[in-house]
């Protein structure tokens, strides 16, 4: 018998399982969203095309220009006897040859490293792109979410309502309440059908923003919102580390390459140099000969040139500094207020749960009770409906609120990834 027992708990238990994932079917969870979003944006593709070809660049940077050939002639008599012969004039030479740049060690170096600092700015750019799809997608989502629990809740109460109106227009019809009170009655309903056309205008919006990110997925259920979640990480922390955010990564790698180009713009007043090789063959009562030249280049008139140039990188460093910390400020200050709303936030709903919307419900339903027993007036059956209409919408925007904090602190921490 025991046996028996066991075995149908389990196959029972078996059937649950199997029961709870066909029901997750369908539901849409905000990562679910965010995953989707990151791997199906064409800006994520861009922004990795872009990163690629700085990549690419890096490859080719610093290496020497590619050498030159060189063929001619010399001396070439255009007169005369002579004219136009290549054998019979001594000086007459047909030349082959080949020269090569060099630019200074310190511009090869810094032009490499200019290259790998673009590559970091396409890299960062790469993982702002994400942040910033993460977030538009969370926040379609969370608009989409709080619209459907809302409209849930209203709905809900609606029944109760058009119940209450019905008892009104009861109570009209057998003289025991006024035409007013049946009025107000349906006053207050029509307002919450108001409200109900209202939220699904809203959810309507929320969802064709959602299905640029997540297609035809947008029309699923979707998963409560997430408000109960924990940081990995505290909000002191992330204020800490502020520069390294994938928001301000790029900022930062500006000014890291903003300052690259001013050291390679120092390196012009460097000298270069070349070198060429080059055979003459002249006529066949002479000799060949064999020529070796070097050129260096002289940098003399730095203070027209070179100077100026330097002038304009260093300004541009000031300004990407400049920039940089107007940035830090702002997002250290987001993150407090994100920080704040996260961590009070779910205190206020902990409190919503536990104190605010029994309260609101029992009101309800002793107001409700008051007026069935003849105790009471309709219009505190109303008043307590409306309240209830106000909390529950209120404990739903608050649950947006907070989850919308929480992603914010999450991806900064996570970057830009669910």
């Amino acid at each position: 018998m025991n046996r028996s027992l066991s075995v149908a708990c389990r196959l029972a238990c078996g059937w649950l399982v199997v029961l709870t994932a066909q029901a997750a079917e369908g539901v849409l969870t905000l990562d679910a969203a965010i995953e989707r979003a990151l791997r199906d944006a064409p800006q994520v593709l861009s922004a990795q095309a872009s990163l690629e070809s700085a990549q690419q660049m890096r490859t080719s940077a610093g290496r020497l220009p590619d050498p030159e050939l060189i063929v001619g002639v010399d001396n070439l008599p255009v007169t005369g006897p002579d004219q136009y012969s290549l054998t019979r004039d001594f000086m007459t030479m047909s030349k082959i040859g080949v020269m090569q740049e060099i630019p200074a060690v310190a511009k090869r170096r810094l032009r490499s490293d200019l290259a790998s600092r673009e590559a970091d700015v396409a890299r960062a750019q790469l993982r702002a792109t994400q942040f910033e799809i993460a977030s538009a997608t969370a926040e379609a989502w969370i608009g989409a979410a709080t619209s459907e629990d809302n409209l849930a809740r209203l709905h809900a109460l609606r029944r109760d309502l058009d119940t209450q109106s019905s008892a009104a227009r009861a109570a009209l019809a057998s003289g025991r309440s006024t035409v007013a009170d049946a009025l107000s009655s349906e006053s207050v309903l029509a307002q919450l059908d108001n409200q109900i056309l209202e939220l699904e205008q809203k959810r309507a919006m929320s969802q064709a923003e959602l299905s640029r990110w997540v297609g035809a997925e947008a029309s699923s259920n979707l998963a409560e919102l997430p408000w109960r979640r924990e940081l990995d990480v505290t909000p002191a922390a992330l204020a800490e580390n502020v520069a390294f955010h994938a928001p301000l990564a790029p900022i930062a790698a500006r000014v890291e390459a903003a300052r690259t180009a001013v050291d390679l713009a120092r390196a012009e007043k460097r000298s270069d140099w070349s070198t060429e090789l080059s055979y003459a063959k002249r006529g066949p009562d002479y000799s060949d000969m064999v020529s070796l030249e070097f050129r260096i280049g002289l940098p003399l008139f730095a203070k027209n040139r070179q100077n100026p140039e330097i002038a304009a990188k260093l300004a541009s460093v000031r300004a990407a500094e400049a920039e940089e910390e107007s940035a830090v400020r702002m997002h250290r200050a987001e993150i407090e207020g994100m920080a704040a709303t996260w961590h009070l936030g779910k205190k206020r709903l902990e409190h919503f749960e536990a104190t605010l919307l029994p309260l609101a419900r029992d009101r309800t339903r002793a107001a409700i009770s008051s007026y069935g027993s003849g105790r009471g007036e309709l219009r505190a059956v109303l008043e307590a409906f409306r309240d209830e209409v106000d909390q529950q919408q209120q404990f739903v925007d608050l649950e947006g609120e907070v989850t919308r904090a929480w992603v914010f602190l999450h991806l900064l921490h996570s970057g830009g990834t669910p």
